[in-house]
């Protein structure tokens, strides 16, 4: 395991609507800048030295006309906290949820990031179940398969078995798993016992090349130069009269593995684990994932086609043409209207998103910074 090194390279963004459990951070050093992004509007003030908790009015000082880039009471207002990591200079960005302790090692478990190195990397098309890579109990006994959220139904029989060999690869992204509470599909924790997490199987996994995943956003570090990809598609849009959420970070992850294929990069799971603390209301995790299922099929067929007329680039200059053709796909798509008036709002923000990574919008600075800065 790598140490991290340099702290000031490093910053921590996190989404909340309460106040950050200090302890949850305590495997954090003190001068690693945290980044709270106030989706409560008001809640939250620092509680550590080096913290700064930006809110709505922050949106609009940093953003201008585009603070409709970050949506409210959605955990995908995060996407402010990457940009704010990514002006301020920072080298590594690690992402973690509010209800994620962390753990001795946990900055050092993280330090592969940036790194080229030689991993055990999984192929298996053209989806991985990232479950598979925990050890999952039931009342202390071994539990059933089950699967991370976002895996489409359609692709969980008739799989080819994993093959895993070494590979080598630049890592960009890393995303760490989680002890205790799983991020399991919420339709199949209906009527169920639902397992625990226990442990992860293999340290680091990367994924191959086609090979797609469910990348949970709960704890993840990315490297910031690859910010620019990682725009987490907003959520909480009306679909036929339902609340599409929690496939932000999903189709936001398989944006980014897409362009890293395009690359040549690498993106890994395993550690560092964090302890996720808290399960959601399975029953509303269901209605909100509902959509994202039905619309999984339309949206990865659209991504895939602009990826295909995607060149290899920098992170920024790749994603302004994906974020262009995705935009051209849904205009002469056949969608239904209901469908394609979602992903042209996508396809826009995603456009305008990327246009503030390009040199022109780089070189202004934002007209103020947060007031909750210490």
């Amino acid at each position: 395991m790598a140490a991290f090194g340099d702290p000031g390279e490093w910053a921590v963004v996190m989404p909340s609507i309460r106040t950050i459990n200090p302890e949850y951070l305590r495997h954090v050093p003190e001068d690693v800048r945290v980044i709270v992004v106030d989706d409560s509007n008001g809640s939250i003030g620092p509680n550590r030295s080096n913290m700064a908790v930006y809110r709505y009015d922050d949106y609009r000082s940093w953003l201008g006309e585009n603070d409709d880039l970050i949506p409210r009471k959605t955990d995908t207002c995060r996407s402010f906290g990457f940009y704010v990591a990514w002006r301020e200079g920072y080298r590594y960005v690690i992402t973690l949820d509010d209800d994620c302790k962390t753990h001795e090692g946990f900055m050092d478990g993280h330090a592969l990031v940036g790194e080229e190195r030689e991993v055990p990397t999984v192929d298996q098309l053209p989806w991985y179940n990232t479950l598979d890579n925990l050890v999952l109990e039931i009342d202390g006994e071994p539990s059933p398969r089950f699967y991370a959220r976002g895996v489409p139904y359609c692709y969980r029989e008739h799989q080819p078995e994993p093959v895993i060999t070494p590979q080598t690869g630049r890592i960009v992204c890393n995303m760490g798993m989680w002890t205790k509470v799983p991020d399991i599909n919420g339709l199949d924790k209906l009527g169920v016992d639902v397992p625990e997490s226990m442990s992860v199987r293999e340290p680091y996994l990367a994924i191959g090349r086609g090979t797609e995943f469910s990348l949970c956003i709960m704890n993840v570090a990315i490297l910031t130069e690859a910010i620019p990809a990682f725009y987490q598609l907003p959520m909480g849009a009306n679909v036929c009269g339902h609340r599409l959420d929690r496939f932000g970070d999903i189709w936001s992850g398989y944006i980014l593995k897409r362009l890293t294929d395009i690359r040549g990069d690498v993106i890994t799971i395993g550690e560092p684990a964090v302890t996720h603390t808290k399960a959601g209301n399975t029953i509303r995790e269901t209605q909100v994932e509902h959509f994202g299922h039905l619309l999984e099929r339309d949206f990865y067929g659209l991504v895939d086609r602009a990826a295909e007329a995607t060149a290899a680039a920098d992170y920024a200059t790749m994603y302004h043409q994906f974020a262009t053709n995705f935009a051209s796909e849904v205009e002469r798509s056949s969608l239904v209207p209901a469908y394609r008036s979602l992903f042209a709002d996508m396809g826009d923000k995603m456009v305008r998103w990327s246009q503030l990574f390009l040199p022109a919008a780089a070189t202004t600075s934002p007209s103020a910074q947060s007031t909750s800065t210490p």
